[in-house]
Formats: C-alpha cells, structure tokens, sequence
C-alpha cells in the first residue's frame, strides 16, 4: 500500500513545565517534545517529528506555544486535535490545530515571542496555591509598577544581553531587540512583567526580572542594568565558558513564574496576552 501524501499540520500548546526538563529532548528526563511526539506518533502509528517556536528551559510553562508537524493529509483537524488531547498527559493541552502551508517552521517562520514572569511582592505570594506560578518575593513593601517599567525601558531596542543569559550563542550571537517591556498589577498580588522581542537568550527572562526587582528595591545602583547591557557585542561575542568582566546580574528569577504566552508571524499573534486562570492583561497587542 502506497505511502498516504503528508500535510502539515501547526498547534497551540499550553504546558505546566513543573516535572518537565523544558521543551527539547534529552538524554534523560521528561521533556514536553517528548510527550507530544510520543502521542502523536501513537495516534499515527509512524513516527513523527515536532517542531517549536522556541526551547522553553526546565520548570517554565507555556500557554502559546506553536508547533507544527507532518500528518497524513486525509486527517481532519478537528479529529487530530481531539485524538491528540485524548492522548496527551494531564501537563499538556492543545489549545487549537490546523492546517498549514507548507513551508511554514514555528521557529523560523516566526517575527517576536512573548513572555510573561509572575512576581507577587505581597504575603499572599507565599500561599501554597501559587506555589510553582508565581515567585513569591517575600518583600518587606510593595514595589513600585511605574518604576519597575522605568527601569525596564533600558532594555528596549537592539542590546548585547550577554551579560544577563546563562550562555551565549556562537552561531547567532547575543543581540536581541526588545519592543516592548512593561509591569502592570494585574491583581492586588501579583505583578505582571511582559516583555516582546525578535528572540530570548537561553536565562535571559529570569535575569532581566531579577537585576530589575533589585534596581527597583535599591539594593542595586539604578546605573548597573545599563552596564550589564554594555557587556559583549555581535563582533566579539563573550564565548559561554568564558567568565564575563565587569558587573553581574544576580542569581536569576525562579522558573516557576516565566511562561511563554505567545509567538507572533506575519499574520499576526498566535494568542492574546494572558495566562489563562491566573491573569488577563488590560493591554492589547498588534
């Protein structure tokens, strides 16, 4: 019996990323690709491969994740989407499927990514509900939104964030371009940061959150995230096992409260800001 024509197939995906070791597989460990490649291969019965906008690290959850995939083209999606789902653990949920073109890749076809980190600086952030969603700061006094999203505008534009990531990437280099990076109370509890840009260092998230609540508790000088951004450039990037001079961020912001909320094409964001169940954003995006 000849081979069926393949068609490809692309994915919205939520993750709780608390007993996975990120999206990408490895040697050992649960991993979401894993997962999602094992429940699709099982509805398939042929192995398939999945592709991602981006390789969330261990412990970091997702709400708009976009993958895609090859699938025999007589599939209808909404037969696939509900097969996948059945298939699928408790941790992982596809949110919407559909056809795609075919030269469409999640990662390359993709224009900017959104993440979104959970901070709570109010005692309710210790409270075993938010456990592993939010970062419990434990701050003595509220922090100011205003000034937080002040500090933040240091980062907006083209930067080497060599200096707040966890590695460098020699290939592609350090320079990302930051749209947009703002903090708003979304509850009385929690602080909302969400940040926008062409592409995210592997860390760089957490480190930004936690160089930026210390700037904006004054136990760091309000200079230091300038010269952290000043660190490394595309022409002589820092090398990863290479320690960095000068200034150092601190240690970076728990995984528990990042989540990647959304992966914007050409067509537009593949969701709205937000992570479901916990926050929904006044703020509107293009």
């Amino acid at each position: 019996m000849p081979d069926l024509p393949l068609a490809r197939f692309r994915a919205t995906i939520h993750y709780d990323g608390t007993a996975f070791r990120g999206w990408q597989l490895q040697p050992e460990g649960r991993t979401v690709q894993r997962e999602v490649e094992s429940a699709l291969s099982g509805l398939l019965s042929a192995e398939r491969r999945v592709l991602a906008a981006g390789r969330t690290d261990s412990g970091v959850h997702a709400v708009g994740q976009e993958i895609s995939f090859e699938a025999p083209s007589t599939w209808r999606p909404g037969d696939l989407h509900r097969g996948l789902n059945a298939r699928l653990p408790d941790d992982v949920w596809i949110e919407r499927l559909d056809r795609t073109e075919p030269d469409f890749h999640p990662r390359y076809s993709a224009v900017a990514r959104r993440y979104e980190y959970l901070a709570s600086d109010r005692p309710e952030g210790s409270s075993p509900i938010l456990r592993g969603r939010v970062w419990g700061l434990g701050a003595p006094r509220p922090l100011d939104v205003q000034k937080l999203t002040e500090i933040s505008g240091s980062i907006l534009g083209e930067h080497s964030f060599a200096a707040l990531s966890k590695s460098g990437q020699p290939k592609r280099g350090t320079l990302c371009t930051v749209e947009s990076a703002v903090w708003e109370r979304s509850l009385p509890e929690l602080l909302d940061f969400t940040v926008v840009a062409d592409r995210f260092l592997h860390r760089m998230v957490r480190y930004l959150v936690a160089t930026i609540i210390e700037v904006a508790s004054g136990r760091r000088g309000p200079e230091e995230l300038g010269r952290l951004l000043e660190v490394g450039s595309e022409s002589e990037p820092t090398p990863p096992d290479r320690p960095i001079d000068g200034p150092r961020p601190p240690v970076p912001a728990p995984a528990c409260g990042l989540y990647l909320t959304g992966v914007r094409y050409a067509e537009g964001w593949n969701r709205p800001p937000g992570i479901p169940g916990i926050v929904r954003p006044n703020r509107t995006e293009s």
